[in-house]
């Protein structure tokens, strides 16, 4: 029941980049938001990472309240990232190529 947008932190790392290159070059700065799209349950997040790992697993999804941790997370976490758009011209990341090439790294690694 949780939505959110997972943001790979290479994108979140270039993108500070790029934001920062552009303040340098006299871009006004400001608050902005950055999250990934499409927008997914953990539970999607969990089966599209298995599917694209070649995993065939079942998987049960559960409310928040039944799985206990120390903070209360919020069952919405989507992130407008329409300000940094129109600002700076940089849209969501796509977390599923993000997801591709994290999968990449792990099997060269394995």
């Amino acid at each position: 029941d949780q939505i959110g947008g997972p943001t790979p932190a290479a994108e979140i790392a270039a993108t500070l980049l790029r934001m920062a290159e552009a303040m340098c070059a006299g871009h006004a700065g400001g608050v902005y938001h950055y999250g990934g799209a499409p927008w997914v349950s953990w539970k999607d997040f969990a089966a599209e990472i298995f599917a694209r790992a070649g995993r065939d697993v079942a998987l049960t999804g559960i409310p928040s309240v039944e799985y206990p941790t120390p903070a209360t997370r919020p069952l919405n976490s989507r992130l407008d990232g329409t300000a940094l758009q129109e600002a700076f011209g940089i849209a969501p990341p796509d977390w599923r190529a993000g997801l591709d090439d994290i999968l990449s790294e792990l099997e060269v690694l394995a």
